[in-house]
This record gives C-alpha cells, structure tokens and sequence, in this order.
C-alpha cells in the first residue's frame, strides 16, 4: 500500500492527511456557506468503520486542500480491494464514489479550475500507485445545473457518464403545500399510526434508547449485521447534534420502529430505519419519516433527502426489496434530482501524472 497519497509539490495547493487533517476537519467544514450531509466527522468514521469490516484491506485517505496557506477544500477518500481490484470511493452517505472537493471559501474562477486539476492529479497519483486497473466512479455530492470543470476534464479523459436518480423533499414549500403533495394514501396512514404508536424523538444521544435500537435492530435481522464501532459512531453523531433518532413504541414501551436521521445545518438524510416486521402491512415507517420531516422543518432544515431511487434500467438492476423500499419513500418526495456519475479506471488518468523524468 502507498505511503505517500499525494505529490508534494500542486502549485499554490497543498494536501493535508491523517491526523492533522481529522484534527482541523469539523472546524475547516463550519466555513462552509452550504454543507451537505455526511461531511462530518462522526458520518466519515462510520463509513469507515463500515467499510472496513466489510474488506480487510482498507484504507482512509479524508484530506484538506489549502491555498496560499488557507483550507478552502475538503474531500473524504477511502481504498479498498474487492475481487482483487482496488477501488476508489468518498463513501459519502455510503453512496459508492469519489466526491469532488466541497468547497469552503469562493475561490476565484481561475483558482477554482487549479484547484480541480490539482485534486484530480493528486488522485491520479494514489491511482497509479494502486495499479493501473483501479476502478474509480465519480459521482456529484449535488446536483449540477451545469457540467463543472471537475467532469469536464474526465470526459476528455475518456470517462463513461451516467446519472442517479435521488429523492427529496424541499421544505421550502409551506406544510399545507407539501402535504397536498403527498401520496394519497399516506394522509390517513399517518393519521392512522399517530394513534397506534408513540412517537420518541431523541436529538440528545439517550444511551438506554439507543442501546434498545441496537438489540432492535439485530431481533429483526436475525443477526449483528455490522460492527459494534459503527453503532458507536452513530451514538456520537447524535451527541454531537449531527443526527437525530426517532423511536416508536407500543403503549407499554415495546419498541415496533426505529431510524436514525443524519444531518447538517442545511440537510436531513435518512439514514437507517428498522420495523417490527410483523407489522410490515401497517403504517409505522410512515409515522417515523413523517416525524423526521417535522422535525427537519421545525430546526430550520432545507430539505430531507431520501436517498437513490433506483430504477429497473439501472446498470445494476435493484433488487425487489430495494425497488419495494424506493417506492415507499418516493411517496413522501417532491423532487427527483439527477446527479451525474462518471466511471473511469486508473490507466486513463495515468498522464495527469507528474512527470518523473528530471530536468536536463
């Protein structure tokens, strides 16, 4: 595995790893005018405690890129070996692909284009370094109204576009307009669950709530479906007011719902929901995601996103509980967004390399 991730020299830019990086991270993302969710700290190190369980050789290489000595950038990067085959991801909100640098200063034009050549070389480098066969797909944190230099350049380069499909809710829209955009059964589903069940909206990080979320989740399973760590990162998100859980009770406190929303100053993500799965025919993700939304409305947020929705054309075809569960949540969105993604492999960026000839 590689020592060095990035050249030492990028002009005017500079990249910063490992621990200095994770010690400055939550402070350098604060600047930031908008923040997508997942950028925190405690959502990385879920990832990559995940991740990681998942493939023994991993490796995480989050990094800060400061200009002319200021933190204008961040990017969250991971390596992993699947079949042999080393891949390249940001794992943001889990989604396979790596993320452009988020910005978090207005960088004049020409400084901007700099700063995405510089990171698209800097990966180039660690792809080199990983073998020519790496695999690596490109994927928009946001949706782009127009192409941005980022995936201009990796189109010359001989990269293959398409797009995902995400869900969201705008709560720019007034409560009486939302609503009447819902999915018509759902008006009286909820109703119908908001007398069933109590609703426990824990913004704090309640360890005894979370624990019985924990041993919840494993019932349904069947199983531990993951490490011990990634509940751990979860309940720090919580504490640190980057996420919020939201459970739903029987009158005698038996727990039939759970989910864990994860958030930032602008966005709520739905991240994890769990139900009693004898009740599979009854409302109660419904009154959890209902829950959610009143509560991202009421703290100020922008938007709920209910993650990809994948469809049957989709080059990876989604299961039937996927397209099940894409289904259900596409009746509380209001938008469909479309967010490019471009698969490329390590040997179509090889000439972005430094050169390693020295000078005559």
């Amino acid at each position: 595995m590689p020592v060095a991730l990035f050249p030492d020299a990028a002009g005017e830019f500079a990249f910063l790893t490992g621990e200095s990086a994770a010690e400055r991270w939550d402070q350098a993302l604060a600047n930031a005018s908008v923040q997508p969710v997942g950028y925190r700290r405690c959502h990385l190190a879920y990832q990559h405690a995940y991740f990681s369980s998942a493939y023994a050789d991993y490796h995480s290489f989050d990094h800060l890129i400061s200009w002319r000595g200021e933190v204008v950038a961040l990017c969250p990067l991971a390596a992993f070996r699947q079949d042999g085959q080393w891949v390249l991801s940001s794992h943001l909100n889990g989604i396979v692909g790596v993320a452009p640098p988020l910005p978090l200063v207005a960088l004049p034009e020409k400084a901007s284009r700099q700063l995405h050549q510089a990171w698209l070389q800097a990966v180039a480098v660690l792809a080199k370094q990983l073998g020519s066969n790496t695999r690596l797909r490109f994927t928009a944190p946001t949706p782009c109204p127009t192409a941005p230099d980022w995936y201009r350049r990796l189109l010359q380069l001989g990269a293959s576009a398409h797009l995902r499909h995400r869900m969201l809710i705008d709560l720019a829209l007034s409560e009486a307009d939302y609503h009447r955009q819902l999915r018509k059964s759902y008006k009286a589903l909820i109703n119908q669950a908001r007398r069933l069940w109590q609703v426990d909206l824990d913004t704090e990080g309640n360890a005894a709530s979370f624990a019985d979320f924990q041993a919840f989740h494993e019932q349904v399973a069947g199983r531990r479906t993951r490490p011990q760590a990634t509940w751990d990162e979860q309940l720090r998100a919580i504490r640190q007011r980057s996420a919020f859980a939201i459970y739903l009770r029987e009158a005698d406190g038996r727990m039939v719902g759970a989910s864990l929303y994860n958030c930032s100053r602008n966005e709520v993500y739905y991240a994890v929901g769990v139900y009693d799965r004898a009740l599979f025919d009854q409302p109660v993700a419904h009154l959890s995601l209902d829950a959610a939304i009143r509560h991202a409305r009421a703290t100020g947020r922008h938007r709920v996103i209910l993650g990809d929705r994948p469809f049957p054309g989709d080059m990876a075809k989604p299961s039937e509980k996927e397209a099940k569960i894409a289904f259900f949540k596409e009746g509380f969105a209001t938008e469909l967004q479309l967010l490019p993604t471009l698969d490329i492999i390590g040997e179509q960026l090889a000439h972005l390399c430094p050169s390693e000839e020295q000078p005559t």
